[in-house]
């Protein structure tokens, strides 16, 4: 029973969940049963969202530090944050499959365009670090690495917002309401992390 409880519990276990919609969506788009728009939508939210699991995990375990989610959470936000990555790049391979060359280098231009590429070439070098080994090998400098996960999360959020002011399939309305309370539980982290300890 312990051993089941374990295997059902694993990283193994989060991985297909985490995995489960991109390969619902990329099959549904290869069969041509979701639109190009409803794709672009759903691969941005589950990034965002992946992201934003990677980023409250830190602020809700000084909020709760005893509560058993914010262990899990810890222990899994590198997880969440590679998912954001490959949700990010199932993203980005759609919108480059859609376009012509010619319109994909005019629209690098677009601020609400290149805010979303900035974020996707920050989550490169993330994505390929956040392994047990890269953290062995980097020492002190793979926390300062992953402190660009910070401007990267500003220009998801850039993105998507301005996409909705543009009328383009973003939403600011939605981008408020997922990347707010976030920006709050960081503030909040910076000032429980700067007190004075006992």
């Amino acid at each position: 029973m312990d051993k089941l409880k374990s295997f059902l519990t694993s990283k193994y276990i989060l991985w297909v969940i985490l995995a489960i919609p991109g390969i619902l969506l990329t099959r549904n788009y290869l069969s041509s049963g979701i639109s190009y728009d409803q794709i672009m939508h759903i691969t941005g939210e589950l990034a965002g969202r992946m992201l934003i699991v990677s980023l409250v995990a830190t602020p809700v375990s000084l909020l709760f530090p005893k509560a058993k989610i914010a262990g899990w959470l810890m222990r899994n936000r590198r997880f969440f944050g590679v998912a954001a990555f490959a949700y990010t790049l199932l993203h980005t391979i759609f919108y480059l499959l859609e376009y012509s060359l010619g319109r994909i280098v005019n629209e690098f231009a677009d601020i609400a365009i290149l805010t979303g590429w900035i974020a996707f070439f920050i989550f490169i070098p993330l994505a390929i670090t956040s392994t047990d080994a890269a953290v062995r090998r980097m020492g002190p400098a793979w926390k300062k690495l992953q402190r660009w996960v910070y401007l990267a999360a500003i220009m998801a959020f850039a993105h998507w917002a301005l996409l909705g002011l543009q009328g383009e399939g973003g939403s600011m309305g939605a981008a408020l309401v997922h990347f707010v309370p976030v920006m709050l539980l960081q503030v909040y982290r910076v000032w429980k992390q700067r007190q004075p300890r006992p």
